[in-house]
């Protein structure tokens, strides 16, 4: 898988990630599968382009909220079942499309 951003929010009762994932080869551009909810609960997700709204999204939002950007290596330790979540999670969506 081909990460976009992967962020961890864990500030008070919050425990969230939010992941962008790249469905198709283009690094920019291409369609990106978003991916949230709290830790271990059911993911929303969301399929759209790797544009300038999703890079204000990343860069303004995901900042501001208090997300972390992690790496795969440590999205391991802090959510060890996120992959097979995503994996789920992402089959599914994009049957949707």
């Amino acid at each position: 898988m081909k990460y976009r951003f992967i962020g961890w929010c864990n500030e008070g009762i919050h425990d969230k990630i939010w992941a962008a994932i790249h469905l198709d080869s283009e690094s920019y551009g291409g369609q990106v599968l978003t991916v949230w909810g709290r830790r271990g609960k059911k993911m929303q997700t969301l399929v759209t382009r790797d544009d300038s709204d999703l890079l204000k999204l990343i860069d303004n939002k995901k900042w501001k909220k208090g997300y972390e950007q992690i790496d795969p290596t440590k999205l391991h330790k802090v959510y060890p079942e996120f992959k097979d979540d995503l994996e789920k999670t992402a089959i599914w969506a994009t049957l949707k499309l």
